[in-house]
């Protein structure tokens, strides 16, 4: 079984350096406890299940894929226990180790997170300047990806 060690952050926008190559997503979820997540990238989809622990970075998780048709997708998205999102995700190298770039869509559109998948729990990562490091995301949940379909980033922008 796989551990996922990742921490999320915010990014200062303004520092970003130019993003290429980047992969539509289309994420939901089909149960939240324990959390499994259909992700459709291209012509490849990804069930992933993951064992959530409150303010944990370290999870358990199994990923399966598998090619899906166009009517199996929109099977997939109708049953999801919450609105699917869209992002674009980039990854960019910063010193050894890579960064997730997500630029979000539609009704989330303006956010724009990192993350970074860690070797251990105590792993400080080397911070690029585009990362606002003292904007921790990791464990604040009106920015996990499975609560941004029912209230997206626009309802709480402004209050940040």
């Amino acid at each position: 079984m796989a551990k996922e060690i990742e921490r999320k952050y915010l990014v200062i926008e303004d520092k970003l350096p130019e993003l290429k190559n980047g992969e539509a997503y289309l994420q939901g979820y089909l149960c939240l406890s324990p959390l499994i997540r259909f992700r459709v990238t291209g012509n490849d989809t990804c069930i992933n299940i993951k064992n959530v622990k409150s303010g944990k970075i370290v999870r358990d998780e199994f990923e399966f894929h598998n090619e899906l048709t166009e009517e199996e997708v929109n099977e997939l998205k109708s049953l999801a226990t919450k609105k699917p999102i869209q992002k674009i995700r980039y990854k960019i190298e910063h010193r050894g180790m890579i960064w997730e770039i997500d630029v979000y869509q539609g009704d989330n559109e303006g956010l724009i997170t990192a993350e970074i998948e860690m070797p251990s729990e105590d792993f400080t990562p080397d911070f690029p300047d585009w990362v606002n490091k003292d904007m921790e995301i990791t464990n604040d949940e009106k920015y996990f990806n499975r609560n941004l379909g029912d209230h997206p980033y626009k309802e709480f922008r402004d209050k940040i």
